[in-house]
């Protein structure tokens, strides 16, 4: 056998895979703690950019191929893992491509002047083929408000004699010789910009196709009747599908109600009720009534769909109407400890007069961080930068709304506009728009006298005006918008699988370990039943909510998540005739699914605040990756229950099957999300991968289950008792990506080292874990040696 014979057995073989894997994710968590414990530069140097690590990811791609062709998968017709190892391969070649040859840089222009240079970010000038002028920089900013909304470019490029104007703005970027230029930031006196460039041609093609590949493979691998998941789900039985439920307790904290405290001075119910019934046009355009907006302004502001026992009716009605008083309430949600410790407070919600130490809106105390951020790129902008963005958009909604400054129920005539009381527009006279002050003044005196019947009286007074100028605009949709908001149909059919999932995994455990088999299979009947009934329900939702938007309801994150759990619930009806207990499964993802938009919803976008973050991908990054945590978690349950049961002498075989059917859909999400991720960064700021904290432990994790879900080809973790630890140890990578990074580390996705998260819940966990592992590696062991 030859030398070169040899290097190829040896690099083909999985103990190559799992060494350079092992290895590959080691090297770049060493470098997230040089990042932190030194700078970003340390750990590029150190590691992202040495050669070793280099040869590591070549070593890699290069086992991927070999893999794919010692395992004959051409040959024996696998496509889809075949174009996942390639697709690997290729991404891997064209990240090393964009290293060797790429390059990036800024250029900073003033308002009238051209240039055709770039400043690298290694701090040399470099000429470029085109010249730009900026003919005008506009910085938007909130109504009332200093704090910005959005910002653009508009210049004009010259490129081989010929010239283009266009606008450079957040998620619209230009192109240009194989350049592409995105809006970056701006100078103080907003008379200049900063735009981002980028050259990276065949490094951003050769990494696209690879992504192409990824997700061919993807949706391949699981279609295929010879996919590793079709032989897990056919080696399934009629007996339990435990995971359901494994995830529901982990992941079922459905939100509490902000509190059940009522108020002396609260809006009447149903006056409440009507003014949710008036239309208003969303700042996206949309005619929806007073209610939705009301819902998502509480949302957004205070995380909960009550506040001290009124709805979101009551809450909008009080803060337009009397904003003396809502302006002291505690509505604004402060979302993480630093930025509490940042404020001086240890409460998780403040009142917007809190923001201020003057009168409003003097004395704003976040405005300097505010616009400090908001200078920044958007690629340099920390975890706390983010977090201060989100505070200024939720005191400028607030600000906005009370006393009704940005409440737009009224229309302007032959318009599509509608303007808040006393705006004015061209085509609205100066008598409309005083009627406008009048109508919304007489529904403010009405509401602070406590006139139940003369705010009954203003608010038809507006709903007249309303019809004055658009007859036919209360119509059957707005009804019907009033009715989804309140079933609810999501929320409820998101308990209802979780709580279903949770019968399913009792009954599964009585048939296992109980004496009488029949009464649980009878519960087990009832249950699955009750699924059914809950998926009708979700239906009737999703059909509801179609004719409310007047499209497919699947065009957005949230709604994306919806449709996911609705598919996933389907799937497992549709293969409940061949295991009773089929509904299981498919309940506690759809119940995950809709928990994970869940967390959308609580946080729906009202304003423009951050361009950067409205891109699709971005929606869909997000959900995706969080998707895959739902699934990850139910896999260090099933884990943890198998070696418990392994402890007590029990071989739950199915419970394996269940914990690796969902391992390999949560690596094929977490996969795509990863992928869908570096899609949105480099149509945003022209960077793929940027070896962040948080993308890079993302990364990590990807290793750490493609390990896991390869583990029976490699020896001494072929066997069931390594994949149930493994499952166990690897979900302290997803621990660490989800927690770890926000606390521990440096980085856009971090908080930097707060110093105040508690690790006594996390050692003491930890503890748990390794104790009954060892306790069933005492049992696996003696059991094995008898054997």
């Amino acid at each position: 056998m030859s030398f070169g014979h040899e290097i190829k057995s040896l690099l083909s073989g999985w103990k190559a895979t799992a060494v350079l894997l092992t290895l590959t994710a080691a090297a770049m968590a060493a470098a997230t703690l040089i990042e932190a414990r030194i700078n970003p530069t340390a750990a590029r140097a150190v590691v992202y950019h040495s050669w070793w690590f280099g040869l590591l990811l070549l070593l890699l791609a290069v086992n991927f191929m070999l893999t794919a062709h010692r395992m004959r998968l051409a040959r024996r017709r696998r496509w889809g893992v075949l174009l996942l190892h390639y697709g690997l391969a290729v991404t891997l070649a064209g990240a090393f491509v964009t290293h060797a040859w790429g390059y990036e840089g800024y250029m900073h222009i003033r308002e009238g002047e051209t240039s055709n240079r770039m400043m690298t970010t290694d701090r040399s000038v470099r000429e470029v083929p085109f010249e730009i002028t900026l003919n005008r920089f506009t910085l938007s900013r909130y109504q009332g408000s200093q704090s910005p909304s959005s910002y653009e470019s508009d210049i004009t490029i010259r490129y081989k004699g010929k010239e283009r104007n266009r606008k450079i703005y957040m998620n619209n970027i230009a192109r240009v010789g194989g350049f592409r230029i995105y809006q970056s930031s701006y100078d103080r006196d907003e008379r200049g910009t900063i735009l981002s460039v980028n050259h990276d041609p065949a490094g951003t093609a050769l990494t696209y196709a690879g992504y192409a590949l990824l997700f061919a493979g993807l949706v391949a691998s699981l279609a295929s009747r010879k996919s590793r998941l079709r032989t897990l789900y056919r080696s399934l039985g009629t007996t339990v599908r435990l995971l359901a439920v494994a995830g529901l307790l982990l992941s079922a904290g459905c939100s509490a109600d902000a509190g059940s405290r009522t108020s002396d001075d609260v809006p009447d119910r149903a006056i409440a009720a009507r003014f949710g019934a008036l239309p208003v046009q969303s700042l996206d355009g949309r005619i929806e009534p007073l209610g939705s907006y009301a819902s998502e302004v509480l949302r957004k502001l205070y995380h909960g769909e009550r506040y001290r026992g009124m709805n979101a009716d009551q809450v909008l009605l009080g803060i337009v109407t009397d904003s003396a008083r809502w302006s002291r309430e505690p509505l604004i949600r402060l979302d993480s400890k630093p930025l509490r410790e940042a404020l001086g407070t240890n409460r998780t919600h403040v009142s917007f007069a809190e923001l201020f130490d003057g009168v409003p809106p003097d004395g704003y105390r976040i405005g300097k961080q505010a616009e400090a951020v908001y200078a920044k790129a958007p690629a340099e902008r920390t975890k706390l930068d983010k977090e201060y963005l989100k505070l200024d958009e939720k005191a400028n909604i607030l600000y906005g709304l009370l006393g009704g400054r940005t409440l737009r129920i009224f229309p302007v005539p032959d318009s599509d506009r509608w303007l808040a009381p006393g705006e004015r527009s061209q085509n609205m006279t100066a008598t409309d728009s005083a009627r406008t002050v009048e109508l919304f003044g007489r529904l403010v005196r009405a509401s602070v006298s406590r006139d139940t019947t003369e705010i009954g009286r203003a608010l038809d007074a507006v709903r007249r005006y309303q019809t004055e100028f658009r007859p036919g605009l209360h119509s059957r949709r707005i009804t019907a918008e009033l009715l989804y908001n309140r079933l609810s149909p999501f929320r409820w059919a998101m308990r209802g699988y979780l709580i279903l999932g949770a019968a399913l995994l009792g009954a599964a455990l009585w048939e296992i370990f109980g004496k009488n088999r029949r009464r649980a299979t009878r519960i087990a009947s009832i249950a699955a039943a009750a699924v059914a009934a809950v998926f009708a329900w979700q239906t009737f939702g999703l059909g509801l909510r179609w004719y409310v938007s007047g499209h497919a309801p699947w065009s957005n994150a949230y709604e994306t998540m919806v449709y996911v759990g609705w598919a996933t619930v389907l799937s497992g009806l549709v293969f409940a005739r061949r295991s009773r207990l089929a509904p299981a499964l498919a309940a506690l993802m759809g119940g995950v699914a809709l928990f994970v938009s869940n967390l959308n919803w609580l946080d729906p976008q009202i304003t423009p605040l951050v361009p950067v973050l409205k891109s699709y991908w971005l929606m869909i990054h997000v959900s995706v990756v969080t998707a895959s945590y739902g699934f990850f978690g139910i896999c260090a349950a099933c884990g943890i229950a198998s070696l418990a049961a392994t402890a007590f002498g029990r071989n739950l075989r199915e419970l394996r099957a269940i914990n690796e059917m969902a391992m390999i859909v949560g690596l094929a999400l977490l996969t795509a999300g990863i992928f869908f991720g570096a899609v949105w960064a480099n149509e945003s700021w022209g960077r793929y991968w940027g070896w962040d904290p948080k993308e890079t432990w993302a990364l990590i994790t990807m290793f750490a289950y493609a390990l896991a879900t390869h583990s029976r080809h490699i020896p001494r973790l072929d066997g069931p008792f390594a994949f149930d630890v493994l499952s166990v140890v690897c979900f302290s990578t997803v621990l660490m990506t989800f927690f770890g990074v926000n606390y521990y580390l440096s980085g856009l996705h971090s908080y930097g080292h707060s110093g105040g998260v508690s690790l006594t819940v996390p050692l003491i966990g930890a503890s748990v874990v390794i104790a009954l592992i060892a306790a069933a590696a005492g049992r696996y062991f003696k059991t094995s040696k008898k054997r």
